[in-house]
């Protein structure tokens, strides 16, 4: 093999994350989120391990990848997300209202930013959402698939 003399640039890691989802669905770089953490809007956003420190029934933003929608028949219409960040996962209450509101965020996003509040009962955290932000674009290239049950 003889060499052409052509030298690539190395990809960016960007790059190299969305091309680990793109062919395997998962990649062992850093997480999406830690990335873009320090650019806004993401920057105003409490990341999951700070949930908790929180004070319940307080405004707070959150942003991450979805991976879960679940919509039980018990629960009067309630959708529950999980969001993933780089740091953990992020429990979503989303009521049939907010729903009517950000129908198409909640249903076709891979990356979101959810403001509302947080609400902390017997040592679980949720996110009770008042809107619904898409912030797929920043992403596009990914293909996050998420888990949802109806």
């Amino acid at each position: 093999m003889s060499d052409d003399g052509v030298f690539l640039a190395k990809p960016e890691i960007l790059s190299e994350i969305i091309s680990d989802y793109a062919t395997t669905g998962v990649s062992l770089r850093p997480h999406l989120m830690s990335l873009i953490r320090k650019q806004p809007p993401f920057d105003r956003c409490c990341p999951a391990n700070r949930l908790g420190e929180t004070n319940s029934v307080r405004f707070v933003q959150v942003a991450g990848l979805v991976t879960g929608r679940q919509r039980p028949g018990t629960a009067k219409g309630t959708v529950f997300l999980t969001l993933e960040d780089e740091t953990g996962n992020i429990n979503v209450i989303v009521w049939p209202k907010v729903q009517e509101n950000f129908r198409k965020e909640l249903m076709t996003s891979s990356l979101l930013l959810i403001k509302g509040s947080v609400e902390t009962a017997q040592g679980v955290t949720h996110v009770i959402a008042g809107s619904l932000e898409d912030h797929s674009q920043e992403i596009e290239n990914l293909s996050v698939k998420s888990r949802d049950f109806h």
